[in-house]
């Protein structure tokens, strides 16, 4: 078992989005992200399947080129054959984003 506090994990920088990677075994890696209002997480491809779920605030997600809002109490599962996908804060946010694996994959 692995149990996270994520109120003590939680942290704005103004350099960019911040990543906290808590859990990282298994077929999972599980991390929290933390975004002031106005950052953005550049277009990326993932080699994994990603399931982010918005903590608190407002924000968009672009997936191959389709925007989709983003607020509270709301979950987007990005598959890997995604080419591409982006997330921008209107407000202030934090998003528990959690990546499944295949045992070879890193």
């Amino acid at each position: 078992m692995n149990k996270t506090d994520v109120k003590k994990i939680i942290n704005y920088i103004s350099e960019g989005p911040y990543k906290k990677i808590f859990y990282d075994g298994g077929g999972i890696k599980a991390q929290i992200v933390c975004l002031k209002a106005g950052q953005t997480i550049p277009p990326c491809k993932m080699n994994n399947d990603v399931l982010f779920y918005i903590i608190k605030g407002e924000g968009e997600i672009i997936v191959d080129n389709e925007t989709e809002d983003l607020k509270e109490m709301v979950s987007v599962i990005v598959p890997r054959k995604a080419e591409s996908r982006s997330i921008s804060a209107k407000t202030d946010m934090i998003i528990l984003a959690v990546q499944g694996r295949t045992n070879n994959e890193k």
